[in-house]
C-alpha cells in the first residue's frame, strides 16, 4: 500500500471533510418537509395523512400586492407578453416581477424548488430580465427577440448553472451544475429568462410529485388533487398563474400526466424534436422535453421559436377535412392479450379496464363535438393478424427465441447510468453513489416510491431486441391505422382516473372493469399510479410520435376535477416507413408542426361547438379582486 505524501494526505482530507460538510448540509436543509407524509408502515396511514395533514391551499393575494397591473400581467399568455414587450407596453422586469411575486405568495404549493437553501433565486430571475431590458435599450427591441424576455420556469431534473440542481434528490440538495443542459441554453440563446426550477419527485420516478427536500406540490383546482408527476411543479405553476408556460419532460407520461391533472395542454413531443442533453433521463429512446401551457396558440408559438420555423407558413386542414380515429383498442378497453408480456401486472384479456364514468363522459362529448363540427370521427380499430390485434401482438407478443418481451421493462436498463453520467458531468458531485441517491428516496404510499423504480431489474440483452425490433415492429403496426383510414389525429381518453393523494397512497383510485365476454361492466376502487400510466400514457411511448394532452373542462359530479383527453398522431411524416426520420435532425424540428395544427383545429372547433369542453381556470384563481372575478 503507497504511503500518502503530506500535499496528498492534505487533499484526501479535504476533500473527504468537504463531501462530510454536503452531507451534513444536505441533511440539515432537507429534514423531512411539512408537506411529505411521515414513513407510515400502512399505506392506509399514509392515506389518512394525506386526507388530515396535508396543507391547505393558500388563499389568494390581496390586491395591495402589486394591484390590477400585475393581474394583468399574471393573465398574459406567453403569445400577449412576447406582443407587449415588443410595443414597448411592459419592460422584461416589470414582467418577471409580477410573476415573482405571485410565485413567493404561493410558494408553499411547492410549485418551484430550493425556497429553503436558495430564497434569493428569484432576484438571479430579476438580474436576467433586467439585463434583457438594457440590452434592448442599448441595441433595439429587435435585439431580444424573439422570446423578448419570457420567463420560462425549467423543469427540476434539468442541469442549470443560475440556479440548484439536485432533481430532487434530498442528498442533492446544494448541488449547482457546471454546465447549463442544452435546451437552457436554447432558452438563453432566444432571449427568454430561466425562470427557477420546478419541483419533481427524485430523478422523476413517480407520477406524484414529491420529495423530501421541497414536499409534495399541491394542485391549484383542490388540495385534495395529486399535481401529476414528474413535472407536476411545471404543471401547477401554470395553472396557477406563476407562468403562461414551462418546460416539462415526460418519459411515460410525466409531461401529459400534470397537464391532466391541471387542466393545462401538455405537448410530448416526437423523441429528439427539442434538445435533451443536460437532463437525467430515465430510458434513453423514451425521455423528452416538452412544454405545459394554458393555451395551444403559446406552445406552437414557442415550437417555433425553438424549431426555427414560423407557424404561420405550416399548412392546416379544416375542420372538415380532418379524419379523427376513435378506436376502443386499447384505451377506452385497455387490456393485455393473454400470453403477453405484462410487466405491470395489468389488466388481461377478458378483463378490461376502461376510463371513469366522469372521462368517458367527456370523451363521448368530445367526439360528438367533432363529428357535429364537420370532422370525420373514423370508429375503426388496428387490423387483425389471424384472431390478433397488430398492435396487441407489437405491444405485447413480440417474442426473443420463445420468450414474450415487451418494450415496457427492460427499456429501463439505462437508467441509473444515465443518472450516474449526469451526476459525474454536470454536478462533479465527489462520492455520491447510486446506492446513497436510492437510499436517500423516500415513498409515500403506494403510489410513490421512486427507490422502487430506481432498482428495476432488467436485462442488457431484452433492451437491445426493445431497441432493434419492437420499435421498429411498434412504429409499423401503429402507422397502419393511420395509413389504411387516412388519419390526421387518433383521440383517447387522457387516463383511466383522477389521482388524489389519498388514493394514490392507499391504491383506491375509481375507474371501471370490463369483461369483454359478457360486457359487464362494474367500477372498482383498487387502482393506483402505475395502473393509470400503464396503456394511456407509456404504451406508445417506444415509438417517436407527438402526443398532446387537451384540457376539456372539470367532471360534472361536484368535485371540479380537470379532465383531459389526448390526441396522438402518426409516427414520422405521412408515407414515412421505418425509424429512419426520428434520426434526421433537421426533420425533427419541423416533423410535428403538422400534427400541432391539426390538434389547434380540432380543439377550436370542438370548444365552440361544445363550451364545456373548454378549458376551465381553478377556483384557486377565481372570486371577488382574484384574476377572474
Amino acid at each position: 500500500v503507497p504511503t500518502l505524501t503530506k500535499p496528498a494526505l492534505a487533499i484526501a482530507m479535504s476533500s473527504f471533510l468537504l463531501l462530510a460538510l454536503l452531507r451534513s448540509v444536505g441533511a440539515e436543509t432537507c429534514a423531512r418537509h411539512p408537506s411529505l407524509p411521515p414513513p407510515f408502515e400502512s399505506p392506509a396511514d399514509t392515506a389518512r395523512w394525506f386526507r388530515e395533514q396535508l396543507p391547505e391551499l393558500p388563499v389568494p393575494p390581496k390586491p395591495s400586492l402589486c394591484g390590477e397591473k400585475c393581474a394583468a400581467h399574471a393573465r398574459w399568455s406567453a403569445v400577449e407578453y412576447m406582443a407587449a414587450r415588443k410595443s414597448g407596453q411592459v419592460t422584461c422586469e416589470e414582467y418577471a416581477a409580477s410573476l415573482i411575486l405571485r410565485a413567493k405568495h404561493y410558494r408553499d404549493m411547492n410549485q418551484f424548488m430550493n425556497w429553503d437553501n436558495d430564497p434569493q433565486w428569484t432576484d438571479r430571475v430579476l438580474d436576467a430580465a433586467r439585463a434583457l431590458d438594457l440590452k434592448a435599450a442599448r441595441e433595439g427591441i429587435e435585439a431580444i427577440a424573439p422570446l423578448y424576455g419570457l420567463p420560462i420556469p425549467m423543469k427540476g431534473t434539468m442541469a442549470t448553472v443560475d440556479f440548484i440542481s439536485s432533481a430532487g434528490v434530498s442528498l442533492l440538495h446544494d448541488f449547482r451544475a457546471k454546465d447549463d443542459a442544452d435546451f437552457v441554453k436554447l432558452v438563453k440563446a432566444k432571449h427568454g429568462v430561466v425562470y427557477g426550477k420546478t419541483n419533481v419527485p427524485e430523478f422523476a420516478a413517480s407520477l406524484v410529485t414529491c420529495n423530501p427536500a421541497n414536499g409534495c406540490t399541491l394542485n391549484p383546482h383542490g388540495r385534495h388533487l395529486t399535481s401529476g408527476g414528474s413535472s407536476g411543479g411545471a404543471a401547477s405553476a401554470v395553472a396557477t398563474f406563476l407562468a403562461p408556460v414551462a418546460v416539462s419532460e415526460d418519459t411515460g407520461g410525466s409531461t401529459r400526466s400534470p397537464a391532466f391533472s391541471n387542466g393545462n395542454f401538455g405537448y410530448d413531443p416526437t423523441r429528439n424534436h427539442y434538445p435533451n442533453a443536460g437532463n437525467p433521463g430515465m430510458a434513453l429512446i423514451l425521455d423528452q422535453l416538452g412544454l405545459n401551457a394554458r393555451s395551444i396558440e403559446d406552445i406552437i408559438a414557442l415550437d417555433g421559436v425553438f424549431c426555427g420555423y414560423d407557424p404561420n407558413t405550416v399548412k392546416s386542414k379544416k375542420i372538415g377535412e380532418l379524419r379523427i380515429g376513435v378506436p376502443q383498442y386499447p384505451y377506452v378497453e385497455a387490456y393485455v392479450p393473454a400470453g403477453g408480456d405484462n410487466p405491470f401486472n395489468f389488466s388481461v384479456y377478458p378483463k378490461a379496464y376502461m376510463p371513469s364514468r366522469q372521462i368517458m363522459k367527456k370523451y363521448k362529448a368530445a367526439k360528438a363535438a367533432l363529428h357535429a363540427s364537420g370532422a370525420a370521427v373514423v370508429e375503426k380499430e388496428w387490423p387483425m393478424e389471424g384472431d390478433t390485434n397488430i398492435l396487441a401482438k407489437a405491444f405485447f407478443l413480440m417474442k426473443m427465441g420463445d420468450e414474450v418481451v415487451s418494450p415496457y421493462w427492460h427499456v429501463f436498463h439505462t437508467y441509473m447510468g444515465q443518472v450516474s453520467q449526469w451526476i459525474n458531468d454536470y454536478l462533479g458531485a465527489p462520492g455520491i453513489t447510486i446506492s446513497d441517491v436510492v437510499a436517500a428516496a423516500q415513498p409515500a404510499g403506494i403510489g410513490h416510491d421512486p427507490a422502487k423504480i430506481m432498482q428495476a431489474n432488467t436485462s442488457e440483452e431484452k433492451l437491445a431486441f426493445v431497441i432493434q425490433e419492437l420499435r421498429q415492429a411498434g412504429v409499423a403496426a401503429w402507422n397502419r391505422l393511420f395509413d389504411e383510414e387516412k388519419l390526421d389525429l387518433i383521440l383517447i381518453p387522457g387516463f383511466l382516473h383522477t389521482a388524489t393523494f389519498e388514493c394514490m397512497a392507499s391504491s383506491t383510485c375509481e375507474h371501471q372493469v370490463k369483461n369483454l365476454i359478457t360486457g359487464e361492466v362494474t367500477t372498482e376502487a383498487k387502482f393506483a399510479s402505475l395502473d393509470n400510466l400503464f396503456m394511456h400514457s407509456f404504451s406508445m411511448k417506444h415509438m417517436p410520435l407527438p402526443k398532446m394532452m387537451v384540457p376539456v373542462g372539470l367532471d360534472d359530479e361536484g368535485k371540479g376535477n380537470p379532465v383531459g383527453l389526448q390526441f396522438l398522431g402518426r409516427a414520422g411524416p405521412p408515407k414515412s416507413q421505418g425509424l429512419g426520420y426520428s434520426y434526421d435532425s433537421k426533420l425533427l424540428k419541423v416533423v410535428d408542426a403538422p400534427f400541432l395544427k391539426a390538434v389547434q383545429v380540432a380543439v377550436d372547433a370542438m370548444v365552440k361547438q361544445d363550451p364545456s369542453l373548454a378549458r376551465v381556470e381553478p377556483q384557486l384563481v377565481k372570486g371577488l379582486e382574484n384574476l377572474f372575478q
